[in-house]
């Protein structure tokens, strides 16, 4: 589980807007990219490759959690 909470003198610290959006290209980016690649585990089913399946299947729920977490955090930042 996370800690979630951060220090008093951390919250009132204003991030300028401009690194935001940087942020929310780069969560865009990393979205694109799962996008992307979502038909190789597919590809690799249809030649029973069924080990590197399950590999790349998680490697992507990481990734996806990963995402999550960027997601959540550009949520908070911009509504402040």
């Amino acid at each position: 589980m996370q800690f979630t909470e951060l220090n008093a003198e951390a919250q009132s610290i204003t991030i300028p807007e401009s690194i935001v959006n940087v942020f929310a290209q780069s969560v865009r980016a990393n979205l694109e990219a799962l996008m992307l690649d979502a038909d190789m585990p597919l590809t690799l089913f249809e030649n029973q490759e069924y080990e590197q399946v399950k590999t790349y299947l998680q490697a992507s729920i990481l990734q996806m959690q990963y995402l999550l977490n960027n997601v959540e955090l550009l949520d908070t930042l911009q509504k402040k």
